[in-house]
């Protein structure tokens, strides 16, 4: 049974700037035409800026979990494996999706392996030099 289904969450969205995450509330009240006895939500397709930098922050899904923000060579693979379409949604039923590469060498594996599984493009982040 998916673990999602019967409770809205917050989805978590990561800052490639800052290097931090935060989780978001990404529903909306639904609009009725008739009286409804409980409320119904629906997804809200708003971007969300960092509170930081103001940068809009990328949706990373549900399971996702952040590295070490010491850590900058991780996530400037996360950075562009989500520039590449890959994310951390799911239902819940296969609890937890895929586990990154934690190295830049990695990737072309990684991508070669999950090759197909990934949604349409995003668009480039401009990552800061340290």
């Amino acid at each position: 049974m998916c673990r999602y289904a019967f409770h809205k969450y917050k989805d978590h969205f990561a800052c490639f700037h800052c290097r931090k995450t935060f989780k978001q509330w990404l529903w909306k009240e639904r609009k009725e035409v008739s009286w409804q006895p409980v409320r119904r939500y629906e997804p809200d397709q708003r971007e969300v800026p960092c509170p930081e930098c103001a940068q809009p922050m990328a949706n990373m899904g549900l399971d996702f979990r952040a590295p070490k923000k010491t850590d900058v060579e991780a996530w400037e693979v996360l950075a562009l494996l989500y520039e590449q379409g890959h994310a951390f949604r799911g239902c819940g039923c296969d609890a937890g999706g895929y586990i990154p590469p934690k190295r830049l060498r990695d990737i072309p594996a990684f991508l070669e392996a999950h090759h197909g599984t990934s949604a349409p493009k995003k668009k480039r982040y401009v990552r800061k030099k340290v």
